[in-house]
């Protein structure tokens, strides 16, 4: 006997997942049987005057229809709580822990996650052509019913079903849209999503995640430097992989950096007011114009904005600085000016450090099998990433997840 979502996996259509998405965001183009609207929609981009349909550009690959399908599949299988793991050392975790197919359990997360997960890191196969990837999913439908659902000719369907056991661009692309769209799905609107990846697949991951996360959702990339030795059987030892950071909306991205650092921070002139650090006292010519000439009074020497810039306050401002021991000339006192910034108003501010893009001393891939060695006392996992990394990210969109010590409570985690 067929479950529900068995019968509803049969009607599913490559753009299933896309109008049920564009139903939520903008129901008014659609018709009260459940078909979008496309002459009511174009008026409507006509009305804005927006031309440029011709003239954008989108990636294709082979079997992308049958990913866009995949995407919009309900999950068939049910989840059956290991007794013995509960009964275990899992007794008192509020930890979830799933074993399957990570396609079909994202599935299942889908239902119950649906907008609520703050921050996803994902480490894909890198399909570096050296057997580390194969296109794993089955094509579980007739070549009829591949024929029927996508339109295709006799030739054609042999060619989807050529990505199967492949490692071409193709395949790998095909595997990871629909894990990238229901990760997407079940990101909440401030959160973000961590991707790691090599030269191998990083232009092809970039303009995928572009198409389903959007360009302006691209946050950057960071570049991880993940091995130490260096490697003599290339021209370039390759040290470095790359984490591709996404936001849900960039606009509701919840982003808190580095911890402030006390090192940066001195007191050498004995401050009543604690630990401080020179700061630029100009800013960009775009917030206003206050130019003008600001007199060291130890030289009597007379400074202007560096070209182009402008200071970043007005003269009044800049006097209220001065009367309050802000502003200093150099450490010698014979510099152009600087304003002296506290320490602890930026801690009281909650205020962070802007985190580099090179990521370094977080540990290596060497680090991250060492621990796995000391775990399960075997190298049961290729390439894995140390926890210290881990940290390191998920610090920059959730700190309130650790606790003083370092720790991440277990209870917030879920592991695909």
């Amino acid at each position: 006997m067929q479950t529900d979502n068995e019968k509803y996996n049969e009607i599913v259509r490559p753009n299933t997942a896309f109008l049920n998405e564009l139903k939520d965001k903008l129901p008014e183009f659609f018709t009260e049987d459940g078909s979008f609207d496309l002459d009511k929609f174009k008026a409507q981009l006509k009305d804005k005057n927006i031309n440029e349909l011709s003239e954008g550009y989108q990636l294709d690959f082979i079997g992308k229809d049958y990913a866009r399908r995949q995407a919009g599949e309900m999950p068939t299988t049910v989840i059956v709580p290991d007794e013995k793991q509960n009964q275990g050392e899992g007794k008192e975790s509020k930890n979830l822990f799933f074993t399957g197919d990570n396609l079909e359990v994202l599935r299942h997360l889908e239902v119950g996650y649906l907008n609520k997960i703050n921050t996803i890191f994902i480490d894909p196969p890198y399909n570096t052509g050296s057997n580390d990837f194969e296109y794993p999913d089955s094509f579980e439908h007739s070549d009829d019913q591949i024929k029927n659902m996508f339109g295709l000719e006799d030739e054609q369907v042999e060619r989807l079903k050529s990505i199967q056991g492949s490692s071409s661009h193709s395949a790998w692309l095909t595997f990871m849209y629909p894990r990238l769209v229901i990760a997407k799905r079940i990101l909440s609107s401030k959160g973000t999503i961590f991707i790691s990846i090599d030269d191998n697949e990083f232009s092809n991951l970039k303009n995928i995640c572009d198409e389903i996360f959007g360009e302006a959702n691209y946050v950057d990339a960071f570049v991880w430097k993940s091995r130490a030795s260096i490697s003599n059987d290339s021209p370039i030892s390759l040290n470095h992989n790359y984490i591709l950071v996404y936001a849900k909306n960039i606009q509701q991205l919840q982003w808190y950096g580095d911890p402030l650092s006390s090192k940066e921070y001195k007191n050498p002139d004995n401050d009543p007011r604690g630990p401080w650090k020179l700061t630029p006292l100009d800013a960009n010519k775009a917030g206003g114009d206050t130019v003008f000439g600001i007199t060291n009074p130890n030289t009597g020497k007379e400074y202007f904005p560096p070209h182009n810039r402008i200071w970043a306050f007005n003269r009044d401002g800049i006097k209220r600085l001065m009367d309050d021991g802000r502003i200093k000339f150099g450490m010698n006192d014979d510099s152009s000016p600087k304003r002296k910034l506290f320490l602890k108003e930026r801690i009281s501010k909650g205020d962070s450090k802007t985190p580099s893009s090179i990521l370094k001393n977080v540990g290596t891939t060497k680090d991250g099998t060492n621990e796995i060695i000391e775990l399960f006392k075997s190298k049961c996992f290729s390439y894995p990433k140390p926890t210290s990394l881990l940290k390191k990210l998920i610090r920059y969109t959730s700190p309130e997840l650790f606790t003083r010590n370092s720790k991440i409570p277990i209870k917030h985690m879920i592991q695909v």
